[in-house]
């Protein structure tokens, strides 16, 4: 038990130093160097990946089941999963549109998450094709490893030691954190997000639920603004 903590908690510290410092992301929006948005997609899986096998590792070397450090067990993909899925995405766009419209009211200035967006929307394609493809493959990383880092292996660990109610906030706060770059709205929003796919989660038993949820979620979310992204990138 101590042993897959400490695993998991240098995980997530060598995640956001790694964000921290080598962020082409995050290095974008700082400064005019520019990196194309697969350079970025590429770093922010290799990132994950890494945290991911780091807890990996550790289970391994204490031979503890890799099913259950990751949160899959009771996990299945049916119909069921896929509207549990559906109903998780669902509540993702209704988060994100309400934040995003509370934020943009009661700001009175340009945000962080503003700044981001708009160095974003430079790297992203100019047509839809592209851009829809490219929105597929985003929402898809993110989907899978940030729900299996954060869902499956954190706040699954995290249950072993505090009540569900508690586990999702705890996790969800560290999801939170780790989105950092966009500044406090995007950490308060994304932070709301993950409470809500770890309850998901929890209500289920089902990694699978969030993952999709996620997916959905990001994707229809991106493409909510697609229109707009367009006609920014053109006018640039």
């Amino acid at each position: 038990m101590l042993e897959m903590t400490i695993a998991i908690l240098v995980a997530y510290a060598v995640l956001f130093f790694i964000s921290v410092f080598l962020d082409p992301k995050k290095k974008a929006i700082q400064s005019d160097k520019k990196y194309s948005i697969y350079q970025m997609l590429l770093f922010s899986t290799i990132k994950m990946l890494i945290a991911v096998a780091i807890v990996i590792t550790v289970a391994l070397s204490i031979r503890v089941s890799l099913i259950k450090v990751v949160g899959l067990s009771g996990s299945s993909l049916n119909w069921q999963t896929l509207a549990q899925g559906l109903i998780a995405a669902s509540g993702f766009i209704i988060i994100y549109i309400v934040w995003q419209l509370l934020s943009k009211r009661f700001s009175s200035k340009p945000t962080e998450t503003d700044s981001t967006e708009k160095s974003m929307i430079a790297l992203l394609p100019k047509c839809w094709l592209p851009l829809i493809g490219t929105f597929a493959i985003i929402s898809f990383e993110a989907g899978l490893l940030e729900e299996i880092f954060f869902r499956g292996i954190m706040q699954s660990h995290i249950l072993s030691y505090v009540a569900p109610l508690w586990a999702v906030i705890i996790a969800g706060l560290f999801f939170g954190f780790a989105h950092f770059y966009q500044g406090a709205s995007g950490v308060i929003g994304t932070s709301i997000l993950g409470i809500w796919l770890g309850a998901t989660f929890v209500i289920t038993g089902n990694i699978a639920v969030p993952i999709i949820g996620h997916f959905l979620g990001d994707f229809t979310c991106m493409m909510l603004s697609g229109k707009q992204i367009i006609q920014r990138s053109k006018n640039r």
